[in-house]
């Protein structure tokens, strides 16, 4: 891996041989407030045509070529993600070119309506909507918590100048290309590269982060009487990236509930006394923050049960902390888990590097953070819990209302 500033454009470039596909993702930041709903909308019209072609020619193009293009918006980042065969590579290049800098966004108006009744839709599913009460909640007043609902109260006064306005901001913040490839000619990809994304000229833009606040614990009842099941999320903000107590989390939400059939709340919570259907925990971190979560989907009156059940298996990890085997397997999981999903192909590699680089982490992240999960102890995991599970959580409960008087 080899990171460079090239022709004024930064690259991280890693070559993995006898791979036909290469892989290059462009990571974009800015540090300014967004309008919400803004930077939905431009992921949603970046391949909806230009002043020169229409999405369905940018589509048709694309595909004829066998090249995948996908963007990803989020309020962190934009990701714009390439993947084709090393001799189509130019064409790709030149592709995403013409729409980050010639976009048109004249198709507003649909994709606010499109999105409009595709997110209320999914809102009607319970688990969409309880997840989505639940980041509103756990990250109240902070950008994560702009969740889809919140989006949609304002989403109609987004206008094609607001879309503009953030790509450019977009454009004159903090960026990266991250590139893997089979292609060994350095200096020919670089050329490449810089020749047709001039856009992604470096401007010494110095990363900020707005850590989100730790909440202080609350109960959110959301009432559907035709929900065939109750949803729970419950759950902390906790530390993030680059911190001391990232492995350890790690470790615990493998031991708890990320590891499947042989966690802990698995075994216990759906093995032993049926109470779920669906139960797992996640730990999940972001550029400014990261959360612990706890997840059931149970009979409705199994609410209670549920709600003690997760505060049981949490204080068990104390009182009956993890054998050393059960450490073993928890770390096994999840060394296995990440080389699965994030080492195997160039298109997870190249986004794990941008990742690394937008973030403000140094390249060799994420090489220490595994061999500091190597290194968690039982008393490790007691003191986690510790430290950030027995605070109150947040916790949100849909289900029909009988089942709500707990």
């Amino acid at each position: 891996m080899k990171f460079i500033e090239f022709n004024n454009t930064d690259i991280v470039y890693e070559n993995v041989e006898n791979t036909p596909r290469t892989a290059v993702y462009l990571y974009l930041s800015s540090e300014k407030p967004i309008k919400e709903g803004v930077h939905t909308m431009l992921g949603n019209l970046l391949l909806q045509g230009t002043s020169k072609k229409t999405a369905e020619e940018i589509a048709t193009e694309l595909e004829n070529h066998g090249i995948e293009v996908t963007v990803d918006s989020r309020s962190d980042f934009l990701k714009v993600s390439i993947i084709c065969l090393d001799e189509d590579l130019e064409f790709a290049l030149k592709t995403v070119n013409e729409f980050m800098v010639d976009s048109t966004f004249q198709t507003l108006d649909k994709e606010i309506y499109k999105f409009k009744n595709e997110t209320t839709a999914s809102l009607d599913t319970p688990s969409a909507k309880a997840s989505d009460a639940y980041y509103k909640e756990l990250f109240k007043g902070h950008k994560y918590g702009i969740t889809n609902t919140k989006i949609l109260e304002t989403i109609d006064n987004v206008t094609i100048e607001d879309v503009k306005n953030y790509l450019q901001e977009l454009l004159q913040g903090r960026k990266i290309i991250s590139v893997v490839s089979g292609i060994k000619d350095e200096e020919k990809i670089f050329n490449m590269l810089t020749d047709n994304l001039s856009f992604m000229k470096k401007n010494n833009v110095e990363i900020k982060y707005n850590p989100a606040p730790k909440n202080k614990g609350s109960l959110v009842k959301i009432e559907k009487n035709d929900a065939k099941q109750a949803q729970i999320f419950q759950g902390w903000i906790v530390d993030g990236i680059n911190t001391p107590d990232s492995a350890k989390l790690n470790v615990l939400n493998s031991l708890l509930g990320g590891a499947g059939l042989s966690s802990r709340l698995f075994v216990e919570l759906r093995d032993k006394k049926g109470l779920a259907y669906t139960v797992r925990s996640s730990y999940k971190t972001l550029k400014d923050g990261a959360h612990f979560t706890l997840y059931i989907g149970t009979e409705p009156k199994n609410i209670k049960k549920s709600l003690e059940g997760f505060k049981s298996e949490i204080q068990r990890v104390i009182d009956e902390p993890p054998t050393e085997e059960e450490l073993k397997g928890a770390i096994e999981n999840f060394l296995g888990r990440y080389k699965y999903f994030y080492t195997q192909t160039n298109a997870q590699i190249a986004s794990v590097n941008g990742w690394n680089y937008i973030t403000g982490l140094d390249f060799e992240y994420n090489k220490k953070l595994l061999e500091e999960v190597k290194k968690v102890t039982k008393e490790d995991i007691i003191e986690t819990v510790k430290k950030y599970l027995l605070s109150d959580p947040t916790i949100v409960v849909l289900a029909p209302k009988e089942y709500l008087d707990f």
